[in-house]
């Protein structure tokens, strides 16, 4: 699995703990549009996430992480994913799941088995498909909005 599979997990992991509370509608008015909270998108309230899933992945850095669920729903995971400086390697461990990310803080550089080198900064983003394995390098004070 690579970073972003861990990502997933630990989206899924995390949820609970981590949802912040959305205003409940009756059945007859249906769902409600759940606005993400600007405070955590600005990296504000976030809590310190274990990093001892991706220990074995690392390759440079110090792996310390902080998240913030925004919306966990039946099919759909939006969270937001703060990392200390770090690089992984995931040629191991393939992404189990499609995954949008919207870059909000610092640099993040992806690199492919056979090379390519793609760099992302704020207000970029990036689906990465099922499958998907390289190097997954995070740099400054990285964070982003993840949805799988």
């Amino acid at each position: 699995m690579n970073h972003a599979n861990h990502r997933a997990k630990f989206v899924g992991a995390f949820a609970t703990a981590l949802a912040i509370a959305c205003t409940a509608v009756s059945a007859q008015d249906g769902p409600s549009p759940i606005r993400m909270n600007v405070d955590r998108m600005a990296g504000l309230g976030l809590t310190p996430v274990s990093n001892s899933g991706f220990i074995d992945i690392l390759v440079d850095g110090t792996l310390e992480f902080e998240a913030a669920s925004l919306f966990t729903g039946e099919e759909l995971r939006a969270v937001i994913f703060a990392s200390t400086p770090a690089t992984t390697d995931h040629r191991n461990r393939p992404l189990e799941y499609d995954e949008f990310v919207l870059v909000l803080n610092g640099k993040l550089i992806l690199t492919e088995q056979n090379g390519n080198r793609q760099e992302f900064l704020p207000g970029d983003t990036v689906i990465l498909p099922k499958g998907y394995t390289g190097t997954w390098q995070m740099q400054g004070d990285y964070r982003e909005l993840a949805v799988v």
